[in-house]
Protein backbone atom coordinates (compact mmCIF):
# COMPACT_ATOMS: atom_id res chain seq x y z
CA UNK A 1 0.00 0.00 0.00
CA UNK A 2 2.41 2.30 0.68
CA UNK A 3 4.24 1.50 -2.48
CA UNK A 4 1.33 2.28 -4.31
CA UNK A 5 0.96 5.71 -2.08
CA UNK A 6 4.38 6.72 -3.33
CA UNK A 7 3.87 5.94 -7.11
CA UNK A 8 0.72 7.44 -7.14
CA UNK A 9 2.38 10.55 -5.80
CA UNK A 10 5.17 10.54 -7.85
CA UNK A 11 2.64 10.70 -11.00
CA UNK A 12 0.39 12.97 -9.66
CA UNK A 13 3.93 15.35 -9.17
CA UNK A 14 4.73 14.28 -13.16
CA UNK A 15 1.16 15.33 -14.31
CA UNK A 16 1.43 19.12 -12.22
CA UNK A 17 4.86 19.45 -13.53
CA UNK A 18 3.44 19.42 -17.01
CA UNK A 19 0.92 21.40 -16.66
CA UNK A 20 1.27 24.74 -18.59
CA UNK A 21 0.57 28.22 -17.06
CA UNK A 22 -1.75 30.33 -19.45
CA UNK A 23 -0.96 34.07 -19.70
CA UNK A 24 -2.87 36.91 -20.90
CA UNK A 25 -3.72 40.24 -21.39
CA UNK A 26 -7.04 42.39 -20.68
CA UNK A 27 -8.47 42.30 -24.39
CA UNK A 28 -12.43 43.00 -24.46
CA UNK A 29 -14.12 40.80 -25.66
CA UNK A 30 -11.08 38.44 -25.69
CA UNK A 31 -10.25 38.22 -22.89
CA UNK A 32 -12.49 41.27 -19.95
CA UNK A 33 -10.96 41.55 -16.40
CA UNK A 34 -14.09 42.74 -14.32
CA UNK A 35 -14.93 42.43 -10.14
CA UNK A 36 -15.98 38.77 -10.73
CA UNK A 37 -12.96 37.37 -12.51
CA UNK A 38 -11.95 37.16 -15.73
CA UNK A 39 -14.56 36.32 -18.69
CA UNK A 40 -14.31 36.63 -22.47
CA UNK A 41 -13.99 34.65 -25.63
CA UNK A 42 -10.92 33.23 -25.35
CA UNK A 43 -11.25 32.89 -21.49
CA UNK A 44 -14.21 30.83 -21.59
CA UNK A 45 -11.56 29.20 -24.72
CA UNK A 46 -9.15 28.55 -22.69
CA UNK A 47 -11.19 27.07 -19.23
CA UNK A 48 -12.65 24.97 -21.29
CA UNK A 49 -9.33 23.45 -23.01
CA UNK A 50 -8.12 22.90 -19.54
CA UNK A 51 -11.13 21.46 -18.22
CA UNK A 52 -10.88 18.74 -20.82
CA UNK A 53 -6.86 17.93 -20.19
CA UNK A 54 -7.15 18.73 -16.43
CA UNK A 55 -4.93 21.43 -16.29
CA UNK A 56 -5.85 23.69 -12.79
CA UNK A 57 -3.74 26.60 -13.52
CA UNK A 58 -5.53 29.84 -12.46
CA UNK A 59 -4.76 32.12 -15.85
CA UNK A 60 -2.96 35.25 -14.86
CA UNK A 61 -3.34 38.57 -16.45
CA UNK A 62 -0.40 40.78 -17.38
CA UNK A 63 0.45 43.44 -19.28
CA UNK A 64 1.36 42.29 -23.21
CA UNK A 65 5.12 42.80 -22.75
CA UNK A 66 5.32 41.23 -19.73
CA UNK A 67 3.43 38.49 -20.59
CA UNK A 68 5.31 37.92 -23.26
CA UNK A 69 8.75 37.73 -22.31
CA UNK A 70 7.60 35.50 -19.64
CA UNK A 71 6.75 33.11 -22.21
CA UNK A 72 9.12 33.56 -24.72
CA UNK A 73 11.70 33.04 -21.90
CA UNK A 74 10.27 30.23 -19.60
CA UNK A 75 9.15 26.34 -20.12
CA UNK A 76 5.51 25.82 -19.09
CA UNK A 77 3.99 29.02 -20.14
CA UNK A 78 1.60 30.05 -22.83
CA UNK A 79 0.45 32.91 -23.86
CA UNK A 80 -3.19 34.03 -25.95
CA UNK A 81 -3.86 35.29 -27.77
CA UNK A 82 -1.09 36.03 -30.15
CA UNK A 83 -0.50 36.71 -33.62
CA UNK A 84 2.33 34.39 -35.44
CA UNK A 85 4.33 36.48 -37.60
CA UNK A 86 7.62 35.70 -39.82
CA UNK A 87 9.77 36.82 -36.88
CA UNK A 88 7.84 34.72 -33.81
CA UNK A 89 7.10 31.56 -35.67
CA UNK A 90 10.17 30.13 -34.48
CA UNK A 91 10.32 31.41 -31.24
CA UNK A 92 7.17 29.63 -30.18
CA UNK A 93 4.79 26.93 -30.82
CA UNK A 94 1.62 27.91 -31.98
CA UNK A 95 -2.15 26.36 -31.74
CA UNK A 96 -4.99 27.71 -33.49
CA UNK A 97 -5.99 29.93 -35.32
CA UNK A 98 -8.45 31.24 -32.37
CA UNK A 99 -9.55 34.14 -33.93
CA UNK A 100 -8.95 37.35 -36.61
CA UNK A 101 -8.01 41.11 -36.21
CA UNK A 102 -8.30 43.78 -38.83
CA UNK A 103 -5.82 47.07 -37.48
CA UNK A 104 -6.74 49.87 -38.68
CA UNK A 105 -5.96 53.39 -37.70
CA UNK A 106 -8.44 55.58 -35.29
CA UNK A 107 -8.26 59.57 -34.95
CA UNK A 108 -9.99 62.06 -32.69
CA UNK A 109 -13.23 63.28 -34.52
CA UNK A 110 -12.23 67.10 -34.09
CA UNK A 111 -9.63 66.06 -36.36
CA UNK A 112 -10.98 67.27 -39.61
CA UNK A 113 -7.27 68.21 -41.04
CA UNK A 114 -6.56 64.53 -40.94
CA UNK A 115 -7.57 63.01 -43.90
CA UNK A 116 -5.82 59.08 -43.95
CA UNK A 117 -6.69 57.32 -47.29
CA UNK A 118 -3.31 55.39 -47.97
CA UNK A 119 -0.51 54.51 -45.68
CA UNK A 120 1.79 57.28 -47.33
CA UNK A 121 -1.25 59.69 -45.87
CA UNK A 122 -0.37 58.15 -42.56
CA UNK A 123 3.38 58.24 -42.76
CA UNK A 124 2.99 62.09 -42.82
CA UNK A 125 1.27 62.64 -40.04
CA UNK A 126 3.66 63.85 -36.86
CA UNK A 127 2.89 60.57 -34.27
CA UNK A 128 1.43 57.63 -34.70
CA UNK A 129 1.28 55.84 -31.13
CA UNK A 130 1.49 52.37 -30.51
CA UNK A 131 2.56 49.56 -27.89
CA UNK A 132 6.07 48.28 -28.68
CA UNK A 133 6.60 44.36 -28.65
CA UNK A 134 3.20 44.44 -30.80
CA UNK A 135 2.54 43.16 -33.73
CA UNK A 136 1.28 46.25 -34.93
CA UNK A 137 4.78 47.76 -33.88
CA UNK A 138 6.41 44.95 -36.29
CA UNK A 139 4.44 46.14 -39.44
CA UNK A 140 4.76 49.46 -38.95
CA UNK A 141 8.45 49.32 -38.80
CA UNK A 142 8.25 47.04 -41.82
CA UNK A 143 6.30 49.25 -43.29
CA UNK A 144 8.84 52.18 -42.89
CA UNK A 145 7.06 54.06 -40.79
CA UNK A 146 9.14 56.99 -38.69
CA UNK A 147 6.39 57.92 -36.54
CA UNK A 148 5.80 56.15 -34.06
CA UNK A 149 6.01 56.69 -30.70
CA UNK A 150 6.26 53.67 -28.38
CA UNK A 151 3.69 53.72 -25.31
CA UNK A 152 3.10 50.68 -23.21
CA UNK A 153 0.04 51.69 -21.39
CA UNK A 154 -3.64 51.19 -23.42
CA UNK A 155 -4.69 54.45 -21.07
CA UNK A 156 -2.30 56.65 -21.41
CA UNK A 157 -2.50 55.78 -25.52
CA UNK A 158 -5.82 56.63 -25.48
CA UNK A 159 -5.81 59.54 -23.27
CA UNK A 160 -3.12 61.25 -25.63
CA UNK A 161 -5.24 60.52 -28.79
CA UNK A 162 -8.43 62.36 -26.52
CA UNK A 163 -6.24 65.12 -26.07
CA UNK A 164 -4.53 65.71 -29.29
CA UNK A 165 -1.14 64.51 -28.60
CA UNK A 166 -0.90 62.22 -31.21
CA UNK A 167 -2.16 61.98 -34.26
CA UNK A 168 -3.27 58.56 -34.98
CA UNK A 169 -3.83 54.98 -33.00
CA UNK A 170 -3.77 51.95 -34.80
CA UNK A 171 -5.97 49.10 -33.20
CA UNK A 172 -7.92 46.00 -33.66
CA UNK A 173 -11.49 47.04 -34.99
CA UNK A 174 -13.59 45.22 -33.44
CA UNK A 175 -11.79 45.61 -30.15
CA UNK A 176 -11.46 48.95 -30.24
CA UNK A 177 -14.96 49.94 -30.71
CA UNK A 178 -16.44 47.51 -28.38
CA UNK A 179 -13.95 49.88 -25.87
CA UNK A 180 -15.05 52.67 -26.92
CA UNK A 181 -18.70 51.98 -27.19
CA UNK A 182 -17.92 50.75 -23.31
CA UNK A 183 -16.95 54.43 -22.40
CA UNK A 184 -18.89 55.93 -24.38
CA UNK A 185 -16.36 57.50 -26.66
CA UNK A 186 -17.74 56.36 -30.26
CA UNK A 187 -18.85 59.32 -31.10
CA UNK A 188 -15.16 61.03 -30.28
CA UNK A 189 -12.66 58.50 -31.51
CA UNK A 190 -12.94 57.35 -35.51
CA UNK A 191 -11.59 55.08 -37.77
CA UNK A 192 -10.24 56.85 -40.36
CA UNK A 193 -11.25 56.68 -44.12
CA UNK A 194 -8.29 53.93 -44.83
CA UNK A 195 -8.99 50.36 -44.77
CA UNK A 196 -7.32 47.87 -42.55
CA UNK A 197 -3.65 48.13 -43.25
CA UNK A 198 -2.83 44.64 -41.49
CA UNK A 199 -4.70 41.13 -40.86
CA UNK A 200 -3.93 38.54 -38.67
CA UNK A 201 -4.86 35.52 -37.34
CA UNK A 202 -4.26 35.03 -33.50
CA UNK A 203 -3.18 31.72 -31.66
CA UNK A 204 -1.99 30.15 -28.17
CA UNK A 205 2.13 30.57 -28.12
CA UNK A 206 3.94 28.03 -26.32
CA UNK A 207 6.99 28.25 -24.89
CA UNK A 208 9.32 26.78 -27.49
CA UNK A 209 10.73 24.36 -24.90
CA UNK A 210 6.91 22.89 -24.29
CA UNK A 211 7.22 19.39 -25.21
CA UNK A 212 5.40 18.28 -28.51
CA UNK A 213 3.20 15.49 -26.20
CA UNK A 214 1.88 18.61 -24.65
CA UNK A 215 1.37 20.39 -27.39
CA UNK A 216 -1.09 17.46 -28.90
CA UNK A 217 -3.32 17.42 -25.94
CA UNK A 218 -3.58 20.89 -26.14
CA UNK A 219 -4.38 20.87 -29.76
CA UNK A 220 -6.92 18.05 -29.74
CA UNK A 221 -9.03 19.44 -27.13
CA UNK A 222 -8.90 22.52 -29.07
CA UNK A 223 -10.24 20.54 -32.16
CA UNK A 224 -12.78 18.56 -29.88
CA UNK A 225 -14.49 21.58 -28.67
CA UNK A 226 -15.08 23.32 -32.27
CA UNK A 227 -16.32 19.69 -33.83
CA UNK A 228 -18.61 19.36 -30.55
CA UNK A 229 -20.15 22.84 -30.68
CA UNK A 230 -18.43 24.14 -28.01
CA UNK A 231 -16.51 26.56 -29.78
CA UNK A 232 -19.70 28.07 -31.03
CA UNK A 233 -21.68 28.52 -28.07
CA UNK A 234 -18.67 30.53 -26.54
CA UNK A 235 -19.14 33.20 -29.17
CA UNK A 236 -22.81 33.03 -29.09
CA UNK A 237 -22.21 34.09 -25.79
CA UNK A 238 -20.45 37.66 -26.20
Amino acid sequence: MKTLFILLLFINILFSSDQIQPLTESWAPYQIENKNGLSGISIDLIKEIQKRLGNKKEIKLFPWKRAYNITLRKKGYALFLTSKSKEREKLFKWIGPIASIKVRFFKNASRKDLDIKTLEDAKKVDSIIVEGDTITFDTLKMLGFKNLDINTLANNRLNKLLENKTDLLPADEVTFIYNLKQKDLDKKILPVKMEAFFESKLYIAFNKDTSDDIIKDWKSAFEEIKADGTYDKILERY
